[in-house]
């Protein structure tokens, strides 16, 4: 196998910013929760910010954030994403490059820019964010990346491509065309795309079983209902819930686990579900079983909440696994 973890994403750069709850309900975005707004809306958001306000600049997106964990962890990793030809698009394949993630898209827009996610961050660690898709949003589909995806152990993508018609046709694709020796993992992104979306959900749990699946209780819940822990297993092999500050549900096949979360002062929720499944994933290739890779992801997660920021730094990733090891 060429790669251990192939991800398909969204491409976007995350300008992160600590405000207070009221400066949220003055916009339009929903709290909490991720709405898609264009470029113009951005700027318009921006323009209200306090003067003494300055993001955090990081290069995000779900997908990447995960794999920046896992290839940073020790796997060996691949993203197919949209780029734009522009300062932001170089700079998020050197981000890449710099996480030692192989790009495999080299097509590169020109009419559009590279996407762009205002995350706002509350006292209370809940994030809110409004994004500008752009490029991101309109993945261009080449064959080869069903090539890339059978020469990968397993295909992983997030909730947020099903947003997009271009990008869902474009991974449905890749599904389809993937043989069954790649597992494939899922990260379901966010309630509210659950419940817009949820035709071409259920169109993609039609095509195969997932065989890692990665939510938190209010995704699991719009996605199959209240009754997820029982429903979770018709779709899924193997599968974790995720719920704050209590502790996680975990099904591996027919094993039933509860992973309590770790005690830790939370400053920044923005990235949690990034790294437990790039944890995760990693400790999977690493052939640990499904209940004891997510005990890693729910140690990394705690890690990642006392930082403002959705990523760590390389040395931070390497740092985070050699601690764990000790413990």
């Amino acid at each position: 196998m060429k790669f251990d973890v192939l991800g398909v994403g969204n491409a976007l750069v995350d300008e992160t910013f600590y405000v207070d709850k009221s400066f949220v309900d003055n916009t339009d975005l929903f709290f909490n929760q991720f709405k898609p707004i264009s470029y113009q809306e951005q700027e318009g958001i921006l323009s209200n910010l306090p003067k003494d306000v300055r993001p955090d600049v990081v290069c995000g997106g779900s997908t990447t954030n995960s794999l920046a964990a896992t290839s940073n962890f020790g796997t060996k990793c691949a993203h197919i994403c949209q780029l734009a030809n522009d300062e932001r698009g170089k700079l998020y394949e050197e981000n890449l490059s710099q996480n030692g993630i192989s790009s495999i898209n080299d097509f590169y827009h020109d009419q559009v820019r590279t996407g762009r996610c205002l995350v706002f961050i509350t006292p209370n660690s809940e994030r809110t964010m409004g994004t500008y898709l752009g490029a991101s949003e309109k993945l261009a589909f080449n064959p080869e990346f069903i090539n890339v995806a059978n020469d990968s152990k397993i295909l992983f993508s997030e909730g947020y491509q099903f947003t997009s018609e271009e990008n869902y046709s474009a991974f449905l694709k890749i599904l389809k065309g993937t043989n069954l020796t790649t597992k494939v993992a899922l990260s379901l992104s966010d309630p509210g795309v659950v419940s817009g979306f949820k035709e071409r959900f259920m169109e993609v749990l039609s095509v195969r079983k997932i065989d890692y699946l990665f939510c938190n209780k209010e995704e699991a819940t719009a996605l199959v209902g209240s009754n997820f822990v029982e429903s979770l297993k018709e779709i899924a092999n193997n599968y974790v819930v995720t719920n704050g500050a209590e502790s996680s549900y975990v099904m591996q096949g027919n094993e039933y686990a509860e992973i309590e979360a770790r005690k830790v002062k939370a400053i920044d929720s923005n990235g949690a579900g990034d790294i437990f499944a790039g944890a995760v994933l990693h400790k999977v290739i690493e052939k640990h079983s499904f209940i004891e890779a997510c005990k890693f992801g729910n140690y990394a997660s705690s890690i990642i909440v006392q930082e403002k920021s959705p990523r760590l730094s390389v040395e931070l990733y390497k740092r985070l696994k050699s601690d764990y090891s000790r413990s």
